[in-house]
């Protein structure tokens, strides 16, 4: 009972502090507050897409994960084939990102990767797509949130932070992800 009425007062004391900070103020409270270091950068290598249908929650579109390689701290490898990104496009043309693959170092550990995100484009991207035009970087807004499980030893430290991701076009079958440690104060 003590340790619910300590509780209860911390809480009273926390929302109290919290008010104090008005809704209508943005504004830093430390500087370099966050920062991202590259840390992965993963070549992955896509199989023809598999048009799975629309469905309630959009167009669901699977783009098999075929291999690839990999190169990080301390790390590289491959890219296990069998994964698959499937992603869904709604009706207002952001498309959700959803792929779940593994990376096989060279030393043989097996790293799961689950790499989610948005790719919208913006309002140039949506007057080249209604003009049937092809996309450039700048036509689009992507990132992800890739997270990653792993056995314990040299590649633990990849659960143990939160990374931002982005994607670029390589080629028609094959895509750059670049993995981004959250970092700062």
């Amino acid at each position: 009972m003590v340790i619910h009425k300590l509780l209860f007062t911390a809480g009273i004391f926390a929302m109290t502090a919290l008010n104090s900070v008005h809704a209508d103020e943005l504004k830093e409270t430390k500087a370099n507050r966050v920062s991202n270091e590259l840390v992965m950068q993963i070549h992955v290598k896509l199989g023809p897409e598999e048009d799975m249908g629309k469905g309630a929650d959009g167009h669901r579109i699977n783009y098999p994960i075929v291999g690839g390689t990999f190169v990080g701290k301390g790390m590289k490898g491959t890219v296990v084939p069998g994964g698959a990104d499937m992603s869904v496009e709604r009706a207002d043309g952001v498309t959700h990102i959803d792929a779940l693959y593994r990376l096989k170092t060279d030393d043989g550990q097996i790293i799961i990767i689950h790499n989610a995100g948005i790719w919208r484009p913006n309002a140039q991207g949506l007057a080249k797509q209604a003009k049937g035009q092809a996309l450039t970087e700048a036509d689009y807004y992507c990132r992800t949130i890739p997270s990653f499980k792993t056995q314990p030893g040299n590649y633990a430290w990849l659960s143990d932070y939160v990374y931002v991701g982005t994607i670029d076009d390589v080629s028609d079958d094959e895509v750059l992800i670049g993995v981004y440690r959250v970092d700062g104060a």
